[in-house]
């Protein structure tokens, strides 16, 4: 005894042997249907490779779009932890000008320590936030002894469509935060 499944995958046969009953695949030729499903399954391959192909690279490239956010991400937060751990120091050598001032010095190893990212999310003199405790805005890092917070405001673009809905106008939007206590200087 013999029976045909006519499938998405090709053409299967049960075959009976004694007792025992298995698949395999089978061809019709001679049996007068072989032309039709052949005219049938014609393509039907690449079309199936075309629809699993398009939604496996979508799904991979949307997986490769947040694992390169959250490396930015974690690149640009070790960049404010370094800043701060500069900045509490008082030091102001890494002023590209050699005047002397810590703003800049600041802005200069958060800048080396982001791997050359935080000029892709961010301005460089835009979007540092330094406050004290209490949440009020500092002008410079702060005083001896004062416990400062600098938040680092930045975007970073997505390019996997499934992502869009989720995020506004295309980009991630995240805020990267430290907190320290100045040391005497």
């Amino acid at each position: 005894m013999v029976s045909f499944i006519i499938g998405w995958t090709g053409v299967l046969c049960m075959k009976k042997v004694g007792r025992r009953a298995f698949w395999t695949t089978c061809s019709l030729v001679g049996r007068g249907k072989s032309s039709t499903i052949r005219r049938y399954q014609r393509g039907s391959v690449l079309i199936e490779l075309s629809l699993v192909a398009s939604f496996f690279f979508l799904l991979f490239f949307t997986i490769v779009d947040l694992s390169v956010y959250n490396h930015v991400k974690l690149t640009m937060q070790n960049a404010v932890r370094e800043g701060a751990r500069y900045a509490v120091t008082g030091r102001a050598d890494l002023d590209p000008e050699g005047n002397g001032n810590r703003e800049a010095a600041v802005t200069t190893m958060i800048s080396n320590a982001s791997n050359g990212y935080l000029g892709k999310v961010m301005n460089e003199h835009e979007g540092i936030r330094v406050e004290d405790i209490d949440g009020n805005p500092l002008s410079g890092f702060g005083a001896s002894g004062e416990i400062i917070a600098i938040h680092l405001d930045c975007e970073w673009a997505s390019f996997s469509p499934l992502v869009y809905p989720f995020v506004d106008g295309g980009k991630y939007s995240f805020t990267v935060s430290t907190a320290m206590k100045n040391e005497s200087f």
